[in-house]
């Protein structure tokens, strides 16, 4: 491979780090030679910039402050296509259950374009987005040990995608000794350890409240929960450990002697090849087949399953994953049992394929075999027409209900140059002198706090900071990418009644943004 490629990791928006962990795990284990960038709806990000590699956020559809989903899709574009020019990625890898329509649109420059598409849907969920399959050049499935239970949409399609083993994140040499994972998430040694992490969603907390009061107090167990497990119980029993947010929390579960979690893809893999007895409690989700996973570890003797949050027989599941006799038998079958770990696999694959369009682009006639979007048959091509109509109807109804009932935006905040914990005093106290609620507020940040300042209610947008890699790849002075990226930013949102600064803003930006929005767009370009 010639020069040093990139290569763009676009994800979605899930309820978890399932789409950004499985990137990375792929992004961490690539040839030096080759550079990652990420682009993501998640409200993580600011783990991808821990983790090491630059990272772009945009909220994804649904957020606060989003919008419709008209407009959002219209502002979705073009931030896309901006990334996409400035950084001129080889290949483009989505991680998602939906390639949206600005994606594949903003697609069509990048040489080659692979969809990483989880397995294990559920059998009623809609085969709809797999019609869009063939609008990518190739598709990267990571494996499932469950695949045995899949009865959903994806089980017939996986003869055209390349799979690979389960994708983990972290590497065997990466897990802590017991004494040292122990002290780092502050756990007294010589007891039997638990972990909850049951994810996030409406029905976690009533399923870990009971967890948490059921293991509570018993003579030498110890239990260590997560935020998300806990963050909206008003009752938290007295001696529960309560873990800091830690990724990956695979580094640490050598610690534990058990866990409870979701049958998530990530948690599910980790937990059953790093070799830790579980109960895993399915949570209901649009495409992933939880409690297929759940069936399988009690099946295969690896872990013990629950119906689901609101199973009655939880705690008695509880009293099974605690028993020492059970928990030696399931560690024996961890044993036998512990698959691979396919991010390796993926990253090799994935260097291949770029490598292939990179000869295939220095030839005299640049065509690449693998391309199949641009040469598409007329079948996929009306059947997405047909979903197309189908669907109108139905979008229709969605967008005049978002139009009537989400809260429209009244201030913006422009906070550039703070971080962290100042940031988050900066904003709660230009909240305070705005007369408008937090839900009518936007804070546009070139900060990842993305997770502090929603908690405060506020909707919340990013651009890259000075130094950050987006910009150097964008070319020129700062200033001018800043102006560019807010007016993306800002862009199909109405004009504001105020605006405030927090933090280094120049006046003449704030002053831009408060302009009709037709002039607004011209005073940011």
């Amino acid at each position: 491979m010639m020069g040093r490629e990139r290569i763009l990791f676009v994800t979605s928006n899930g309820t978890g780090l399932g789409h950004l962990t499985r990137s990375m795990a792929i992004a961490r284990r690539l040839n030096p030679e080759i550079e990652p960038l990420f682009f993501t709806l998640s409200a993580a990000a600011s783990v991808v910039r821990e983790v090491g590699f630059a990272v772009e956020y945009m909220a994804s559809h649904g957020s606060p402050g989003a919008g419709n989903d008209w407009r959002w899709s219209r502002r979705l574009g073009p931030r896309l296509r901006a990334a996409i020019a400035e950084a001129q990625p080889r290949a483009l890898v989505f991680d998602g259950i939906l390639p949206y329509d600005p994606l594949l649109a903003a697609m069509r420059t990048v040489p080659l374009t692979i969809w990483c598409r989880r397995g294990l849907w559920r059998p009623e969920a809609s085969a709809v987005p797999l019609t869009r399959s063939d609008r990518f050049d190739a598709v990267l499935e990571p494996g499932e040990l469950a695949a045995a239970e899949d009865r959903g949409p994806t089980r017939v399609r996986r003869r055209d995608a390349h799979e690979v083993a389960p994708i983990v994140f972290s590497r065997d040499e990466e897990i802590l000794p017991r004494s040292e994972a122990e002290r780092e998430l502050g756990l007294e040694p010589g007891m039997t350890n638990v972990l909850v992490q049951l994810g996030q969603g409406a029905e976690v907390g009533r399923a870990a409240d009971r967890c948490l009061h059921a293991l509570a107090g018993r003579e030498g167990v110890q239990v260590a929960a997560m935020s998300s497990a806990i963050a909206t119980l008003r009752d938290v029993p007295e001696g529960i450990v309560h873990l800091r947010p830690t990724y990956p929390i695979s580094r640490c579960y050598r610690a534990f002697d058990a866990a409870v979690s979701a049958a998530g893809y990530n948690a599910f893999h980790e937990l059953i090849r790093f070799r830790v007895p579980s109960l895993f409690v399915p949570m209901q989700r649009e495409t992933d087949e939880q409690a297929a996973r759940a069936r399988y570890a009690d099946r295969s003797g690896v872990g013990v399953a629950a119906d689901g949050p609101g199973d009655p027989r939880l705690e008695r599941s509880l009293d099974e994953l605690l028993d020492p006799g059970r928990r030696r038998a399931m560690r024996d079958r961890l044993d036998a049992l512990r698959p691979a770990n396919g991010a390796a696999d993926a990253a090799r694959w994935l260097e291949e394929v770029v490598g292939g369009a990179s000869a295939a682009a220095r030839r005299p006639v640049a065509r690449n075999p693998r391309r199949r979007r641009s040469t598409p048959t007329l079948g996929p091509r009306l059947r997405r027409a047909a979903t197309w109509i189908a669907s109108v109807p139905r979008t229709l109804r969605r967008l005049g209900w978002q139009l009537v009932s989400l809260p429209r935006l009244r201030t913006l905040i422009l906070g550039l140059g703070v971080d962290g914990d100042e940031l988050v005093r900066a904003v709660g106290a230009a909240l305070e002198r705005a007369p408008d609620p937090p839900q009518r507020v936007l804070v546009v940040t070139d900060s990842l706090a993305i997770g502090a300042l929603r908690r405060a209610g506020v909707a919340v947008e990013h651009v890259p900071a000075p130094g950050e890699r987006q910009a150097a790849l964008a070319g020129g002075d700062y200033g001018s990418f800043l102006r560019r990226r807010l007016g993306l930013v800002l862009a199909q949102r109405p004009r504001f009644r105020r605006a405030m600064a927090v933090g280094e803003v120049p006046d003449d930006l704030l002053a831009a943004t408060m302009a009709r929005p037709r002039r607004r767009a011209r005073l940011l370009r």
